[in-house]
């Protein structure tokens, strides 16, 4: 059985000129779940939600921007240890 590690990714666009590319890895899903959910609600308190919309809302990822150019697509991807 090969072992499985979780990728979070973050990707956040708060114009042109800045944007903010990380990527965390975790043991279990659980761990990643809760990292995450942490870096949703930190990207949601740089942007007026209401002025966008979700392009992708689920249990694994989430997406939003709006017509600005702002943007942040936060997700897990589960990946096999060669």
């Amino acid at each position: 059985m090969k072992q499985k590690v979780f990728l979070v990714y973050v990707l956040i666009e708060y114009s042109a000129e800045s944007t903010t590319d990380a990527h965390y890895v975790y043991s279990s899903f659980e761990k990643a779940h809760d990292a995450m959910t942490r870096e949703i609600a930190e990207a949601r308190e740089n942007f007026d939600i209401e002025s966008g919309g979700f392009i992708s809302h689920t249990d694994h990822s989430q997406e939003w921007c709006n017509d600005d150019g702002q943007s942040y697509s936060i997700g897990i991807e589960e990946m096999e240890v060669l």
